[in-house]
């Protein structure tokens, strides 16, 4: 079986996936990436361990600065020349649209994947629903990230059997580790782009609140982006004792994660959130809004971090609970740990594998929708 999956651009998370599917297959698995990164993206990316191509780039930028559409007709022939079994297409670009329309030409099996969500959809034009209406009455099989991306298909009227799950996943023993409570220096953290989708002034105002009550709290700061003037500034008018390093590895990571008490994922919209893996992988729970993908899948309210609306008294009182309860901190690690231990790269190519198969087994005639 040789598979082709045309997806935007290398992503850390997914590297090792793709990976993991060229041991299955070797060089009947082909990565096929419309570019080599977007402009809001800094990730460093190494060598690539498995078959793959980069396709000539043909970038445009949406409206909101934050997202972009790929319109790479050379994919046609590029598939041509690899000549698969089986497509998959992660998104719904010109790029992805092309892939889906050779493999209807050519009878090959096609499959959707996605990780996002009903609420990341939930603004579409009547245009873009359409063409997914299309795209998945004529797919054989559907991936999604979590639980959220199955209830998305599911809405479309997709019969269960056919949807498989492939976890996003972060790698969780590079950020192994045995600092206790008593051993790491920071509070609080953020990490990701310094956007208003990531609410950074949300989580600069619950950074304030709790240093009024534990003076001696210290902050971490991650990531980069538009905001980072403004953001940063703000941290300093409200004299919160932070620490920015600037950009960071993904390597260097598991070193930050691991020095941190909690991990505020601050976000008003997000389809899952891989930040928060890093975080439970290192033992430190994660407190979420109620607005990302991971929230009462990977996240569950208590058990190994809390889900809670953007009220920034709720949050700080939370915090400050934790803080002053290291038992019931070393509970909520404890527990981030135990839960992110099955969101392992072999089980995300495991989840792909699985829908291939299945695919290469459906007749779409047949298939009762």
């Amino acid at each position: 079986m040789k598979i082709a999956l045309v997806i935007n651009i290398p992503a850390p998370y997914r590297i090792p996936v793709f990976e993991k599917l060229a041991e299955y297959l070797g060089d009947d698995f082909l990565v096929v990436f419309a570019a080599r990164s977007e402009p809001n993206r800094s990730w460093n990316i190494k060598e690539l361990k498995f078959n793959h191509l980069f396709l000539n780039e043909n970038i445009t930028e949406k409206k909101d600065g934050f997202n972009y559409v790929h319109n790479n007709i050379d994919v046609i022939k590029q598939l041509k020349i690899f000549n698969p079994d089986t497509i998959i297409t992660t998104g719904f670009n010109p790029t992805h649209l092309y892939a889906w329309m050779f493999a209807k030409l050519f009878g090959k099996k096609h499959l959707t994947m996605t990780d996002g969500t009903i609420a990341t959809e939930k603004h579409l034009s009547w245009l873009h629903k359409i063409i997914r209406r299309i795209v998945f009455s004529t797919s054989h099989a559907f991936i999604g990230a979590g639980k959220q991306s199955l209830a998305l298909y599911k809405s479309y009227g997709i019969p269960a059997q056919s949807i498989f799950q492939s976890h996003l996943c972060a790698g969780n023993e590079r950020f192994q580790n045995q600092n206790s409570f008593d051993k790491r220096s920071y509070g609080l953290m953020f990490s990701g782009q310094f956007t208003e989708r990531k609410l950074p002034f949300f989580f600069a105002e619950i950074a304030k609140k709790v240093s009024l009550i534990r003076p001696d709290i210290r902050v971490l700061i991650l990531g980069s982006g538009p905001l980072k003037e403004s953001f940063l500034k703000q941290l300093e008018n409200d004299r919160i004792d932070y620490t920015y390093p600037g950009f960071v590895s993904q390597e260097e990571l598991p070193r930050y994660y691991s020095d941190t008490k909690l991990f505020l994922f601050t976000t008003r919209l997000d389809p899952w959130g891989v930040v928060a893996n890093e975080a439970l992988a290192s033992g430190t729970p994660v407190l979420v809004t109620p607005h990302a993908g991971l929230a009462n899948d990977l996240i569950m309210d208590g058990e190994n971090g809390y889900i809670l609306e953007t009220n920034s008294d709720i949050w700080t009182e939370r915090i400050i609970a934790i803080l002053d309860d290291q038992k019931q901190w070393q509970r909520l690690s404890n527990n981030a740990i135990e839960s992110v231990s099955t969101y392992t790269f072999e089980n995300a190519a495991k989840g792909i594998l699985n829908a291939c198969n299945y695919a290469n087994t459906q007749n779409l005639s047949k298939r009762d929708t």
